[in-house]
């Protein structure tokens, strides 16, 4: 009979047992889904990062591509430029020849030409220089008298002006080759003379008479750079205007002609500018 109590107080004390255990809280389950986030959030972390150096090499590749791009295309403009300037030359040079090639040979004149006067009735448009003081002129029945041209050997001293009075007198006379020879002699020995601006202005002379136009507006030219107050300067300006329109380039013609008029209104080439600008423009 005691052995039935016992066992019934065990049986009983096991039952009571299972409700306190049963009764007992449950572990809290935030620590497995906090460690989950932990690792959801790393893992987010990564693949942003990733995406983020994805990203950044894109930009670095088309970058490179860009650059690339740019240099190409700036190498491209470099030569065309170049070809551009290229052309323009060649067209220059083309419309030079063409004008060389329209003009008919001229016979050649027997009659001799003195400073001042003119026995041909041949155009000579470079025998019209405003400023330029001829000699006077000689009848027909004294005979010219040249002026002696001293020896090659001995040169010019600085002050003789023999030379350029004989240049001058030879480009007056239809020998432009002569006198380009003799002037350029003068102002090689004389290049800060008194006279020396208008020994380069004769000098492009020379070729304006032999329709080598370009040749004589970059003599011209040289007369403004190197003198740039020099009497010669007006002069010098109204016959590139002319050399230009020789060469059908209208628009240089003008700007120069409108240049001489516009700061030497008063002197004689501004004159004959304002005559021929009008001829030009129509």
């Amino acid at each position: 009979m005691q052995y039935i109590r016992i066992l019934l107080v065990a049986i009983l004390s096991l039952g009571i047992s299972g409700c306190f255990a049963s009764k007992q809280p449950e572990q809290p389950a935030w620590g497995g889904s906090e460690e989950w986030r932990l690792k959801s959030l790393e893992e987010n972390f990564l693949n942003f990062k990733e995406g983020l150096r994805q990203q950044n090499d894109l930009i670095e590749s088309n970058h490179k591509d860009t650059t690339a791009q740019i240099e190409k295309l700036e190498n491209r403009l470099g030569e065309l430029d170049k070809t551009l300037a290229e052309l323009k030359e060649n067209q220059q040079k083309m419309m030079a020849v063409k004008v060389e090639e329209a003009v008919a040979p001229e016979e050649t004149v027997t009659t001799e030409v003195v400073m001042g006067g003119n026995s041909s009735t041949e155009e000579k448009p470079w025998m019209v220089v405003p400023g330029e003081n001829p000699a006077p002129v000689q009848t027909a029945s004294k005979p010219a008298v040249s002026t002696p041209v001293p020896s090659a050997a001995s040169g010019p001293s600085v002050g003789n002006d023999d030379l350029y009075k004989e240049g001058v007198r030879l480009v007056m006379n239809d020998q432009p080759v002569k006198a380009r020879v003799l002037l350029e002699k003068y102002l090689a020995a004389n290049p800060s003379a008194k006279l020396a601006p208008n020994a380069l202005y004769w000098i492009g002379e020379t070729y304006y008479s032999e329709k080598g136009f370009a040749q004589s507006i970059l003599k011209f030219k040289e007369v403004s750079r190197r003198f740039p107050k020099a009497s010669k300067v007006p002069a010098a300006m109204l016959k590139i205007g002319l050399a230009y329109d020789k060469l059908g380039d209208r628009e240089n013609a003008l700007f120069y002609l409108r240049t001489l008029i516009e700061e030497y209104p008063k002197s004689d080439p501004a004159k004959i500018g304002r005559e021929r600008l009008r001829t030009i423009e129509g």
